[in-house]
């Protein structure tokens, strides 16, 4: 196995044979996963718009440029090198700020908190650009006639922009987990106290939070093993199948949702079934709109809350649904 203790992506190390098996597997399920991520996408979501969806979509279709990028950089070696990093870099950008993108437009949906959220949201900028910009620019380098200027630095900047996303999406995963917890409260105070099947959200959704926390783990440990080519590999794989939980837990919160709303409106409000395509990351909507498709999901969210605490509610009376 290729140690890339001194390696990057401009890398010549040869890979040899079992090493190189494992890495095309990891790839070849990543792009498989791609291909069930767009059917899910396009059958689930009736109107193509709004920041989860797009988000969802870049997310997803950076994916293959990265998994590309990698099977062209360990199959045909250095002759494609511009190539290379032009299409690892493009899928990297999109699959994992993307994947941050995502998180973001689904926690607008639990936390009423604006200064949480925008600090969110400059975190994920600030991430941005503080580890794809320089990562780009050394990976580049690595792959000139001067690499060695740039392959050191390079091995030592990969360790901090992971562990930095590592955060970023831990922290991002912490504030959802409170802030469904919270959702929950009002579903049981909505309810009397009785169970619902909203009550086995919370379970679930710290068993995929779980499994997601665990695979970043992954990622760091062999990141810090100094296995480069095996983790870049294995984090393709990675987001493709968080992506995959990520419907999982968007199933269960379209649950949750319908079943505060079946308590807190009347049928008459409007129709029944909350489709995603209200989850847009807003809730400006004219009251025509309102009541003809009914309150999306965020303004459910505040209207449940509000008739439990009361609008004074701090997050609550920030969030605004007109």
């Amino acid at each position: 196995m290729t140690v890339a203790g001194d390696s990057g992506i401009g890398a010549d190390d040869a890979t040899d044979q079992r090493t190189l098996l494992i890495i095309v597997c990891l790839l070849v399920v990543a792009l498989y996963n791609v291909l069930e991520l767009n059917v899910i996408i396009f059958s689930t979501f009736k109107t193509r718009r709004g920041l989860y969806f797009w988000s969802f979509l870049v997310a997803t279709w950076g994916i293959p440029f990265y998994a590309t990028g990698f099977l062209l950089k360990f199959i045909v070696m250095s002759r494609m090198r511009a190539l290379i990093v032009v299409l690892i870099s493009i899928g990297w950008c999109c699959m994992v700020t993307g994947q941050s993108v995502v998180l973001y437009s689904r926690l607008q949906l639990v936390l009423w908190n604006q200064k949480h959220l925008r600090f969110v949201l400059a975190m994920i900028i600030f991430d941005a650009i503080v580890c794809h910009i320089p990562t780009i620019v050394m990976a580049a380098g690595a792959n000139t006639t001067n690499s060695a200027a740039f392959i050191g630095i390079y091995s030592v900047y990969e360790k901090v922009q992971v562990t930095i996303f590592f955060i970023q999406e831990l922290t991002i995963s912490a504030l959802y987990i409170s802030g469904t917890a919270k959702l929950l409260e009002t579903e049981d105070h909505v309810r009397g106290g009785r169970a619902t099947r909203a009550s086995s959200f919370k379970p679930h959704l710290i068993l995929v939070n779980a499994v997601v926390i665990v695979l970043d783990i992954t990622v760091l440990v062999l990141e810090y093993s100094k296995f480069y080519d095996i983790q870049t590999s294995y984090k393709a794989f990675t987001y493709s199948v968080k992506l995959k939980l990520e419907f999982s837990i968007l199933n269960r919160l379209v649950e949750l949702t319908k079943s505060v709303r079946s308590r807190t409106f009347n049928q008459s409000d409007g129709p029944e079934d909350l489709s995603l395509n209200t989850i847009n990351g807003s809730c400006n909507m004219a009251p025509a709109q309102k009541s003809q498709i009914g309150e999306s999901t965020v303004c459910v969210y505040v209207s449940a809350r509000r008739e439990v605490e009361g609008a004074t509610a701090g997050g609550a009376s920030e969030h605004k649904c007109s």
